[in-house]
């Protein structure tokens, strides 16, 4: 590496104190904050980029809180790397932007507030661009002017108010939005608006020579292999079970980027599979430690079967019955077996659906009182 280069990991999407189900995802976001510190540690890197949505929420949970801090206290105090982190969607702004000015002389540099121009770092020929999440109101604050508040228009405006950048230097962007119109979206994110609206042209980043982004979970490019998401530290819901999580190292002397993935103590996994094939030991074992969404594919219900299926999966966070769920229903026959059910054992089948487990006595009494009265009060 050359000796103005520059080389620096991409991670984004830490949502710290993240929940998948009631179940806390933190001990899996450490192992994968402590693959980067290795990386750090033991490869000729400089420093990290993170590219927003640093915590879950607005206000942290403590224990999150602390994971961050023990995290950036060893990069810049024990490994002397800086790290360059923008604020997301999920973060709060004022909270996160607390002591920068200060911390700055570390070599944490923190951004959470659009300017006018936008904020930039130099480390000898690479300048590193820091522009936290924005909405077009926080452009129009700053430029009344702006004729827009549609997404793409907005932020091609401010962009466009921008002075030129230089040449001379490698030029990277870290931001947080939702880049391309093709980009593969998760659930665990936060839509914004309706449809497209809040959607940006890469192409407007076209100037740059590497833009860090975040917001979207799925690792991928858009546009073109310089303009990409590292994604999520972790899976952070069941669509997202086919992704490789991980996180990207660039090298500014030839520009070349490289992917690396996390190595997980516990999967997120989907089993799809009659209750008798998971429900025997010798099947499935090695997602015995797993977080499991479990399908069904049974045409009835199976009493008790999340209880029965949690002594071999512990950690099974949900269980449904695609076949009763899905084209079943407009079946005919289906439908006159639905004409000759009672209320209650429809409430009994769908609260098995949704709790995996049976209704108790005392509960499903009061259900048939609700419900029969209802009835009566219809029919008078």
């Amino acid at each position: 590496m050359g000796a103005d280069a520059m080389k620096f990991i991409h991670i984004a999407d830490m949502h710290l104190g993240k929940m998948l189900k009631l179940y806390n995802l933190l001990p899996l976001q450490e192992e994968c904050l402590q693959q980067v510190t290795e990386a750090l540690q033991n490869e000729d890197i400089d420093g990290l980029i993170i590219a927003g949505d640093v915590y879950d929420r607005a206000i942290p949970p403590q224990e999150a809180v602390n994971v961050l801090n023990r995290f950036l206290s060893t990069i810049i105090n024990d490994l002397h790397k800086k790290v360059y982190m923008i604020s997301g969607n999920h973060d709060s702004s004022d909270r996160l932007n607390f002591a920068s000015s200060i911390l700055e002389s570390t070599g944490l540099y923190i951004e959470t507030r659009l300017q006018k121009q936008i904020v930039y770092h130099q480390e000898e020929d690479v300048r590193i661009y820091m522009l936290p999440f924005v909405r077009p109101i926080d452009i129009r604050r700053l430029y009344p002017e702006c004729p827009t508040t549609n997404y793409n228009e907005a932020f091609a405006y401010y962009l466009s108010q921008q002075e030129p950048l230089d040449h001379h230097y490698k030029n990277i962007l870290i931001t947080h939005q939702f880049v391309g119109f093709h980009a593969i979206t998760s659930e665990s994110e936060q839509s914004l608006s309706v449809g497209n609206a809040e959607v940006i042209d890469p192409s407007l980043f076209d100037d740059f020579d590497y833009v860090a982004l975040g917001h979207l979970h799925a690792p991928q490019y858009v546009h073109q292999k310089h303009i990409r998401y590292s994604g999520s530290l972790a899976k952070y819901s069941f669509d997202e079970v086919k992704q490789k999580k991980g996180y990207v190292i660039v090298d500014t002397e030839n520009m070349h980027i490289e992917e690396r993935e996390f190595k997980m103590s516990q999967d997120v996994v989907i089993l799809k599979d009659c209750f008798e094939n998971l429900n025997n030991p010798a099947n499935y074992q090695e997602h015995q430690n797993d977080l499991i969404a479990v399908e069904l594919t049974d045409t009835s219900i199976i009493p008790h079967a999340i209880e029965h299926l949690r002594m071999l999966y512990p950690h099974i966070l949900q269980l449904t019955y695609p076949a009763l769920m899905g084209n079943e229903v407009n079946d005919l026959h289906h439908m006159d077996q639905l004409r000759h059910t009672s209320l209650v054992e429809l409430y009994e089948d769908f609260y098995q659906q949704s709790t995996g487990t049976s209704i108790d006595e005392a509960s499903l009494k009061i259900i048939q009182d609700l419900l029969e009265g209802g009835e009566n009060h219809e029919a008078s």
